[in-house]
């Protein structure tokens, strides 16, 4: 078994582009700047802040000042805290450094839907009991992108920001289906850099033959640690589609932040053991740990 000290040499210059941390409305692990140098300390060269509430942008920049030589890089996820689908949060992220634009999480219509009417709410998930405890976030009407089954106007503004800004298109939480429509219509819109967020994540699930007919429009499958760790798939199912995607279509992420779960630095060694144990090589696991997603962020 290759030891952890090992495992850092192939995570090294890496880039973790999907973590939660403090400052957040849900309990995090760790705030920002301590997850930076648990990152700089192991040779990892950046990461993506995500919070489901607020944009992460201006939080990024105070990373990059205080810890010297790290590349963080914020975002915004549509959903009611920015306004939902607002060209105007996306355009003013972009113009603070924004990377990355998440469709929809925990207000679309997808997860949303699911936590509408609950028995049992001690199984619920943390947001989705934030939700039910803000007043303003449980009359809120689910987010969909789609209207009369045609994109929604003020999606097309927001492919329109992504592309002027050269930005990154996650597919958050939409569904598979509404992915499966919407990732050809953003390539074919003219938007570059698609990635497909944790495919193996239960609302969001693909299977490897969908994954695959989505290979004709260049994205990339975001691979998160922590859906595998805590049993909301299997490993077998995250490796089979890597295999089948190709190395050179997937980035590997952590999705870490909860405060009973490991740091990201310690999920991202986790891993990287996981697939060498699966047969994946060195220079494999560092292309979707660093090459891959630096090419994706700059």
């Amino acid at each position: 078994m290759v030891s952890p000290e090992q495992v850092k040499e192939y995570i090294r210059g890496g880039y973790d582009i999907h973590l939660h941390s403090a400052p957040d409305l849900l309990p995090r692990k760790a705030n920002d700047i301590e997850f930076a140098r648990m990152a700089k300390e192991v040779g990892m060269e950046g990461f993506v802040l995500k919070s489901h509430y607020m944009p992460t942008a201006e939080r990024a920049s105070l990373v990059r000042y205080v810890v010297e030589g790290f590349k963080a890089y914020g975002g915004l996820v549509l959903n009611w805290g920015v306004g939902g689908i607002n060209p105007v949060a996306v355009e003013v992220s972009a113009k603070s450094g924004a990377k990355v634009v998440w469709m929809p999480t925990i207000d679309s219509i997808n997860e949303k839907g699911r936590w509408t009417d609950v028995n049992d709410w001690s199984k619920a998930p943390y947001w989705a009991k934030l939700s039910k405890e803000l007043k303003s976030l449980n009359k809120a009407v689910p987010i969909q992108i789609w209207k009369n089954q045609e994109l929604r106007e003020e999606v097309y503004d927001v492919l329109d920001i992504i592309k002027k800004y050269d930005m990154v298109l996650a597919t958050g939480h939409i569904s598979k289906e509404d992915g499966l429509r919407f990732i050809p219509l953003a390539s074919q819109y003219g938007v570059k850099r698609i990635v497909v967020t944790h495919p193996e994540f239960p609302s969001t699930f693909y299977t490897v033959e969908e994954q695959v007919k989505l290979l004709d429009h260049n994205p990339v499958f975001e691979r998160c640690f922590t859906t595998p760790y805590s049993g909301k798939t299997s490993w077998e199912t995250v490796i089979r589609g890597i295999r089948e995607t190709g190395v050179e279509n997937n980035v590997l992420s952590t999705d870490l932040g909860q405060p009973t779960a490991p740091y990201p630095v310690e999920g991202m060694i986790m891993f990287a053991q996981k697939l060498l144990e699966a047969g994946f090589s060195g220079d494999e696991i560092h292309r979707m740990v660093a090459d891959n997603p630096r090419r994706l962020l700059e």
